[in-house]
């Protein structure tokens, strides 16, 4: 095991070696905390793609809401992911539970979980604004969005990478495309984390309000179409608002649920990727000397991150049959979770998985960071490399001295694979602007 490996599972939260061995894998709960406490397992992720592929954990701390299955292995989550058919979205929605303090019927109306035919005619109302073009047009605003964020801790010897930097850049991008105003993005991004990430302890007391929650947006997105029907605009309130699904409009509820999708998708997943990307470069001062010196490496960098830690850790689906897979009998309703922690560090399709390694040729956007390539491969897929990309080098070349200053913590739900914190400094002042060329 190389030294990296080592540092990973002693301070990243990898169980370790031995541990992961010793442990019969039967007994494993992967909905229990403990298992968390240090961070991913990624360890026992690696022992089930081996020994038990398709495992289940009964989820005894969530009374009521029964066990699921893992599916761990690379192309098996591409199997599933492709067959919306056997392995619905909707029919038990996408978390490894029903209640989220939303009813599941409500979840039901969000894009992410639904089937088609409905998924289809959906996702036709917002796709255009996601094609490369039109991303490729918000570029020059991206940029700025990310300089007036770096600015304000340009002169700060210390800060928090994730409050002070990812939170508010991808809130502001995303802002910007909904045509929401600037001064509500931490409202936006206090709804989001209610929804996205409801097992934390320092959410989850908002929980019970998530129902007053959906109330709130349903007023705010009512606000900003009044705005709307007096001056027109292009941005993606107007094209949900004026939206059509066979031949009807988005009543309020599918309205506030897609604007709810939306303002998730554009937030938690920068903000995740972004933070655990530049916390392994700051881990691996080689890689980023390596990416410091070759510019041609940026897009890589963005590959190998949203593998190596993928926002979202699953999605979730339910079987519409009995179906047998890996000797293992699935029956009709059972959930299943597609862990891509698991199947973006399959030993058989990446070489040294848990190694952050921004050269590898292998991985050309084989990664499942954006789904499994089915109906449901992200929308904003685009969007979010172009981000990545601006950010990261606007990173490394503004800050090029940033050191770890602390414990990063992480967000302490099943669903989000995010940091809450990561506490940096600057090792020296950074050279002038102009001498800063190196990407």
């Amino acid at each position: 095991m190389n030294s990296f490996r080592r540092h990973q599972t002693n301070e990243e939260g990898n169980v370790t070696t031995a541990a992961a061995t010793e442990v019969d894998l039967a007994a494993v709960d992967l909905a229990d905390p403990a298992v968390w406490d240090d961070g991913p397992p990624y360890e026992l992720f690696a022992r089930m793609q081996r020994e038990d592929p398709v495992h289940y954990s009964p989820q005894r701390n969530v009374p009521g809401e029964g066990g699921f299955w893992s599916i761990t292995r690379f192309d098996d989550v591409r199997t599933v992911s492709r067959d919306h058919r056997t392995f619905s979205s909707e029919k038990r929605g996408i978390f490894n539970v029903d209640d989220i303090g939303v009813p599941l019927d409500v979840q039901r109306l969000q894009l992410i979980s639904m089937d088609p035919p409905r998924h289809e005619r959906l996702k036709a109302l917002v796709i255009k604004a996601f094609t490369p073009e039109r991303v490729a047009a918000h570029e020059e605003a991206i940029k700025q969005i990310i300089n007036d964020v770096l600015d304000s801790v340009a002169d700060r010897e210390s800060f928090d990478l994730v409050r002070d930097i990812a939170r508010p850049v991808p809130a502001r991008v995303i802002g910007s495309m909904l045509g929401t105003p600037a001064e509500d993005d931490e409202r936006l991004v206090y709804w989001t984390n209610v929804f996205s990430a409801f097992e934390d302890p320092e959410i989850r007391t908002q929980w019970d309000d998530a129902g007053a929650i959906v109330g709130e947006i349903i007023a705010y997105l009512g606000e900003q179409m009044a705005q709307r029907r007096d001056n027109p605009r292009d941005d993606l309130i107007t094209a949900v608002m004026n939206a059509e699904v066979d031949g009807e409009k988005l009543n309020e509820l599918e309205m506030a649920t897609f604007f709810t999708l939306l303002m998730t998708a554009g937030n938690d997943s920068t903000r995740a990727t972004y933070s655990a990307t530049m916390l392994a470069l700051m881990q691996n001062p080689d890689q980023l000397i390596l990416l410091q010196e070759n510019p041609e490496l940026l897009e890589p960098t963005v590959e190998e991150g949203l593998r190596y830690a993928p926002a979202f850790a699953f999605m979730g689906r339910a079987a519409t049959t009995d179906f047998e897979l890996h000797g293992k009998q699935i029956k009709e309703g059972d959930r299943l979770l597609l862990w891509y922690l698991a199947s973006n560090r399959d030993e058989t399709v990446f070489d040294n998985p848990h190694e952050f390694d921004i050269t590898r040729e292998e991985l050309a956007d084989k990664h499942q960071a954006f789904g499994g390539r089915g109906k449901h491969f992200c929308l904003g897929a685009n969007l979010a490399r172009l981000g990545l990309k601006l950010w990261i080098q606007e990173t490394v070349r503004r800050f090029p001295d940033l050191a770890l200053d602390g414990d990063p913590t992480r967000v302490r739900a099943l669903f989000l694979n995010q940091y809450k914190s990561i506490p940096v400094r600057r090792t020296a002042m950074s050279r002038p602007d102009e001498e800063q060329r190196a990407l």
